[in-house]
């Protein structure tokens, strides 16, 4: 008669057991998908890509491809122009990021001190307005307005003041490439110093006005320490962006002329697009990858969130 009992519980114990298993190890079950996800699109192509970069040729099997160890990092460095497109790169993002932090700051810090909730609501929708032009639109745009014939920037320099416009395309290519991303992208600087001026108590403010402190000493002194997680937090998002420009400087520039404005992302897509050289287009994004990550580390380890915070 034992037999049975033991037959009958046999699939009640096997479902708590799957039940605990479940329960024990839930937190895992629910990053499970995510954790797949990042795999299929992060790691397995940078393993991909790390593959490419080490080979001579690109062939349907893997395990025949002719194994050329560095080869194609040294042709990235020599003949493919990577330490040209990483010096303008770094000056493009250096510059961009400063501008963009500052400006989006005095907007928010002037939109702030607007004392009409109207204005204030106004100025947002203004300031935000170019953020959302897209890429190519963006490139289209710039290319009219800065064109030397028929462009209404060079027709406002050249008629409103004493000095003569230059070709903006050709003669400042990485000026005007710098500054039109930072027209672009300003405003998202501005919303998020905007939505940290509003979190700062009034308190402080008013503690400090009390106590004499001009504008510039509220500022420097109590309203910016205030601030610094979200300038940190925005400068690093923008910092790793910029690091991704490529539509509008390809759809203003084309990266020239000559290579003037190529930037890494530009060389990459012309190594592998134009001059069909995918090995070296993927020596180029792997160390163009590497040098990203391990900036962005280092500035976290160095300020560091919890630093931020403290």
């Amino acid at each position: 008669m034992s037999t049975p009992t033991q037959t009958e519980t046999t699939p009640k114990s096997t479902f708590a057991r799957l039940r605990d298993l479940w329960n024990d190890y839930l937190p895992y079950w629910f990053m499970a998908p995510m954790v797949a996800v990042m795999v299929m699109i992060t790691f397995f192509p940078g393993a991909y890509d790390l593959y490419l970069s080490l080979i001579a040729e690109p062939t349907l099997d893997v395990f025949a491809a002719d194994f050329v160890g560095l080869r194609n990092f040294e042709s990235a460095f020599t003949r493919g122009g990577a330490i040209h497109s990483f010096a303008i790169t770094i000056t493009v993002v250096a510059s961009a990021l400063l501008l963009e932090t500052v400006l989006g700051f005095v907007l928010a810090a002037l939109v702030a001190g607007v004392g009409s909730d109207r204005a204030k609501s106004f100025y947002r929708v203004l300031f935000i307005i170019p953020m959302a032009v897209a890429p190519v639109s963006l490139a289209t745009i710039g290319r009219i307005m800065l064109n030397s014939e028929i462009g209404i920037i060079p027709y406002v320099i050249n008629t409103g003041t004493p000095f003569a416009a230059p070709n903006f395309l050709s003669e400042v290519p990485l000026l005007t490439v710098i500054l039109l991303d930072a027209w672009n992208w300003t405003p998202f600087m501005f919303i998020i110093f905007y939505a940290g001026l509003s979190s700062v108590p009034k308190t402080l403010i008013e503690a400090s006005r009390v106590d004499g402190a001009p504008m510039w000493r509220r500022y420097v002194h109590v309203i910016i320490p205030y601030m610094k997680p979200v300038v940190f937090v925005a400068t690093l998002i923008r910092l790793i962006d910029l690091f991704r420009t490529f539509g509008v400087v390809y759809g203003l520039t084309g990266g020239g002329p000559g290579t003037a404005t190529q930037l890494v992302s530009i060389n990459i897509y012309e190594q592998m697009f134009i001059n069909n050289q995918i090995t070296v287009a993927a020596a180029i994004a792997i160390v163009y990858l590497v040098l990203v990550v391990a900036l962005c580390n280092v500035i976290i380890a160095k300020v560091g969130f919890e630093g931020v915070w403290d």
